[in-house]
């Protein structure tokens, strides 16, 4: 049996509140920075006006968005498809990019301008966390940065998120379980010693217990 845990027990109403005020937060702040300065420094806050904003809306979408149940999509074959919504995933897109641009900027003017940076350590923070995401560019610009899906076929269960692109066989999974933490989500059971791939619940519009369902009913079809 699996315990049922809904989404507010995954996602705790502080951890929602903390995030959303900081990101509103930061949202003012760039903007009114960025009505106050010009050139690069001034560009720089637009572009965190940007990544802010955007980050805010795709919070808004993964944290607050009611989850309930819903048919997922079906394939002719009967594969069942989750897919994370358009406003998670495209404001984060933008917002990453945003995040780059700003680190540019901020580069330019720490080399240009450095005594023009009213906040120095923030900027080169910034600077270092823009730069420890350039594979991420790299990734998003070859189409290996994945919107989050869950595909439950007849044959086999694929997840793909961020990052991760894995497939397995209906033979080389034990089930599937709700994982409370880091992150909150769904954890798919893989026979053997790798790592069991997580598809976190704030990428869904569905609550995890379906998910969870969904897969089971997936193996229980196979066996």
């Amino acid at each position: 049996m699996v315990r049922q845990e809904g989404p507010l027990r995954l996602i705790p109403r502080w951890y929602t509140v903390l995030v959303l005020v900081i990101l509103t937060v930061t949202t003012l702040a760039a903007l009114g920075l960025s009505l106050v300065h010009d050139g690069a420094l001034g560009w720089s806050f637009r572009a965190l006006l940007v990544f802010a904003g955007l980050l805010l809306v795709s919070a808004v979408s993964s944290l607050v968005r009611p989850r309930r149940r819903s048919e997922p999509v079906v394939g002719a074959d009967g594969t069942r498809t989750f897919v994370a919504p358009a406003a998670t995933v495209y404001p984060l897109v933008v917002a990453m990019v945003a995040m780059w641009l700003t680190g540019a900027l901020w580069a330019y003017v720490a080399l240009t301008d450095f005594d023009s940076l009213e906040s120095p350590g923030f900027a080169l923070v910034a600077i270092a966390g823009a730069a420890a995401a350039v594979p991420d560019l790299a990734r998003l610009v070859t189409g290996r940065l994945h919107r989050w899906r869950l595909e439950i076929g007849p044959e086999t269960v694929r997840y793909r998120g961020y990052r991760t692109d894995v497939t397995y066989p209906w033979s080389k999974v034990h089930g599937a379980r709700i994982q409370a933490r880091g992150p909150a989500g769904v954890v798919i059971d893989v026979k053997g010693a790798g790592k069991d791939p997580v598809a976190p619940v704030t990428a869904f519009t569905v609550p995890a217990e379906q998910l969870v369902e969904e897969i089971e009913r997936g193996k229980a079809a196979r066996r």
